[in-house]
């Protein structure tokens, strides 16, 4: 910024702005440890903030439904959504992709026209997944965006296609629908899990040893999921016919 120093005002609007925006409280946490730090360099008093923590429970776990998901597909392949826009929707109703793992995506995580290289959070491994027929064809427009510009395309998404979308609605939104769907279908809860890519550590406590001798066949979970896939079908079916709304 270009002031000296800042009042407790501003720093606990700052603070708020990050909350209306769905950040994580961990993550203000860290942010609010680097302007403490800035405020030390530069030597001015940091204000005393008596801000209450949110707990898990008051965070509003905001989730999209299937059908307007599947509302969200079909109107963009008719046209509403730009090449770009579809080709981000893809990947995000078929693998439910964490928001930096987007960023994380670059040309070469398209290694080949049947593999998409995901670069696992929360401390994963690197997985590989196959490429579904039915979203290929929108893939070709993939560009690499930032965490802010891929937040504001999900709220441009949605907007177009007459969804109310407030604060805490994002990419995450998909995801948890995806998985929600998923876990009540007739999955294996394991292959979900590891379809979802939560990290074998993760889940540990809840299937024991079985994530440790379980093998893990990437190709063989992703064509399993696919066969009860909630969205594929909204994209297309292999042969071409559309999914009709």
């Amino acid at each position: 910024g270009t002031k000296e120093s800042y009042a407790r005002t501003e720093v606990t609007a700052f603070l708020t702005h990050l909350r209306k925006r769905g950040i994580l409280q961990s993550t203000i946490d860290k942010d609010l440890k680097a302007i403490k730090l800035l405020a030390q360099i530069q030597g001015w008093e940091f204000p005393k903030l008596s801000l209450r923590r949110v707990s898990p429970d008051e965070i509003r776990r905001t989730i999209l439904s299937k059908d307007s998901i599947g509302s969200l597909i079909t109107l963009g392949t008719q046209g509403l959504l730009s090449d770009t826009e579809l080709c981000y929707l893809a990947l995000a109703t078929t693998y439910g992709l964490r928001r930096v793992e987007m960023v994380r995506l670059k040309p070469s995580s398209f290694p080949n026209e049947h593999h998409l290289i995901v670069d696992t959070a929360k401390g994963g491994s690197k997985t590989t997944h196959l490429l579904p027929p039915q979203i290929i064809p929108y893939l070709a427009s993939f560009r690499h965006y930032e965490a802010d510009t891929l937040t504001h395309m999900f709220h441009r998404i949605a907007g177009k296609a007459g969804l109310s979308t407030g604060a805490g609605y994002g990419w995450h939104s998909i995801r948890r629908s995806l998985a929600t769907e998923l876990t009540l279908s007739e999955a294996s809860a394991l292959n979900v899990l590891r379809f979802m890519r939560w990290s074998d550590a993760s889940t540990r406590g809840e299937f024991g040893m079985l994530v440790i001798y379980a093998k893990k066949d990437q190709e063989r979970i992703d064509e399993e999921i696919f066969k009860i896939h909630p969205f594929l079908p909204f994209w297309g079916s292999i042969n071409g016919a559309s999914h009709t709304f």
